[in-house]
């Protein structure tokens, strides 16, 4: 998924106590869930070099604790789950369309 809806409104409203080091690890995180439409890593470690903090493990497993759940297969965030589940409906509908040829 190389592209999602963001809502300035929601985010703000969720986000607003956060440090800077806490949204900027929010943000790459969500970036990275998105594009892999797979969950983070369990490893804190691992997270923070994919999402380029490596000195900043301490945000980032603060936002996880706060907006991720950890499940078998890694850490999710339940709101960006739904979009991925959301966008693959759609992606899946437009391909069986498209194979269906023109108009």
């Amino acid at each position: 998924m190389h592209y999602y809806q963001f809502n300035i409104k929601d985010y703000s409203f969720a986000t607003i106590r956060m440090s800077l080091m806490e949204d900027l690890a929010f943000r790459r995180m969500l970036d990275l869930y998105y594009e892999s439409e797979k969950p983070l890593p369990f490893e804190l470690k691992r997270i923070a070099k994919l999402v380029g903090m490596v000195d900043h493990q301490e945000e980032i497993r603060d936002v996880l604790n706060e907006f991720w759940q950890e499940t078998e297969e890694g850490w999710v965030n339940t709101r960006a789950s739904e979009e991925i589940v959301k966008y693959q409906l759609k992606a899946d509908a437009a391909r069986a369309n498209g194979k269906k040829g023109g108009r």
